[in-house]
């Protein structure tokens, strides 16, 4: 099948981008300042140095893996996690403790431990828990203060003050992390809206068009041949064009003449769009064309996907959920079509269809089945929703 292209949200880049940064800003944070952290390990038993090591290893790899991957469907309960799980080591640090106090630095007290539970809360402001974050950076971040004084030897009210100025300092990144994404949001459902505009123009262009096409087909020929009738019987002739006429407007809107065994690509693109509008709204339909001009594909092979698509998209309307979105991703090749309607519904479970159930089995995939090169798979899952994929290629073209 022809790739379909993907582009992603500014949103969905922003996190990634920012989900890597701050991952490797965990990692630098371990590495770079061990000496730091022992100060912190001095005072518990050897559990807690190992149970620390770990926390913080594991929940930076999975912040960078996040981020390097770019699986942006991941942040939020790895975000969660860092979070949930610093707390909880911080609060352990107590349960370890032996009672000491350390020595005063020389350097004096130190903030750098807050810099974790702030990574924590940025990464849950890059997905949108923006009270998590606050609530996080407020409750971890107080406690590591804490910790950092007990491990610093006690401190001043300056040190005190100083302390809430880095807590202050770290709430204003996160105010910033959520500006950038708040705007990059506002970008994003502008984009759509104006995609959404450009769509609905080309239909009523599209729309438009076909009105006057039938209008013409009514004005010019029929009307003419009604005006040309005399008494009398009808000669063979002018009955075959009144037939012909009436023909074409009980089948105006497949865009194909009767007995047409050929469809060009751009009607066929035309007529799969006014087919998926006609079942409803919610569905958009994109295409990604790779053919040249003047491509040429079957009738038969353009109406068996253009009738599939309607069965899964009529699927989608029946039973993916009022609040279910889908879409139809088309691609056309020179020798190729493929189609995938994809929904984000209530989903289901193939194998369990009952018997009586016949609108994937003989609508869709029997229906491409019967078609010389065709193909077609149905993926879906309870709470995963749907995705039907359907193909043609030409069984003559040189591969």
């Amino acid at each position: 099948m022809p790739a379909s292209r993907s582009v992603p949200s500014v949103s969905a880049r922003m996190q990634a981008t920012g989900t890597t940064v701050f991952g490797f800003t965990y990692l630098g944070i371990f590495f770079l300042a061990p000496s730091d952290l022992d100060r912190y390990f001095a005072l518990t038993g050897h559990w807690w140095r190992w149970l620390g090591i770990a926390v913080v290893l594991a929940s930076a790899l999975a912040v960078v893996a996040v981020g390097v991957t770019r699986r942006i469907d991941r942040l939020e309960p790895v975000a969660v996690g860092c979070a949930l799980a610093f707390l909880a080591l911080i609060a352990a640090w107590f349960a370890g403790w032996d009672g000491h106090v350390g020595q005063v630095p020389a350097n004096g007290f130190d903030h750098g431990i807050v810099f974790i539970p702030q990574i924590a809360s940025c990464l849950l402001v890059l997905c949108g828990r923006l009270g998590f974050a606050v609530a996080n950076l407020v409750v971890a971040g107080g406690l590591s203060l804490l910790v950092a004084s007990i491990a610093s030897g006690g401190v001043a009210w300056v040190d005190l003050a100083a302390g809430l100025w880095v807590l202050a300092l770290a709430g204003i990144y996160l105010g910033i992390c959520w500006a950038v994404m708040s705007a990059a949001h506002r970008f994003d459902e502008q984009r759509q809206e104006a995609a959404a505009r450009a769509v609905a123009l080309l239909r009523s262009n599209v729309r438009d068009a076909e009105r006057r096409r039938i209008d013409a087909m009514v004005h010019d020929r029929l009307i003419a041949l009604l005006t040309a009738l005399r008494p009398g019987p009808l000669s063979v002739g002018f009955r075959q064009s009144i037939s012909g006429v009436l023909d074409e407007l009980a089948n105006w809107s497949t865009e194909v003449e009767p007995g047409a065994e050929r469809i060009r690509a751009t009607e066929f693109l035309q007529r799969l769009r006014l087919s998926v509008d006609d079942l409803g709204s919610g569905v958009e339909v994109e295409a990604v064309v790779s053919a040249p001009p003047g491509t040429e594909f079957p009738a038969a092979a353009a109406d068996t996907v253009i009738e599939a698509v309607g069965e899964a998209v009529r699927n989608f309307h029946r039973h993916a959920g009022p609040e279910a979105s889908g879409a139809v991703l088309c691609g056309v090749g020179p020798d190729r079509i493929s189609a995938v309607v994809v929904d984000d519904g209530v989903g289901f479970d193939p194998e369990a269809i009952p018997a009586h159930r016949i609108g994937v089995a003989l609508g869709i995939l029997e229906r491409m089945r019967q078609l010389d090169g065709g193909t077609s798979r149905v993926v879906s899952a309870p709470g995963a929703g749907t995705r039907v994929e359907l193909g043609w290629a030409d069984p003559g073209a040189d591969r």
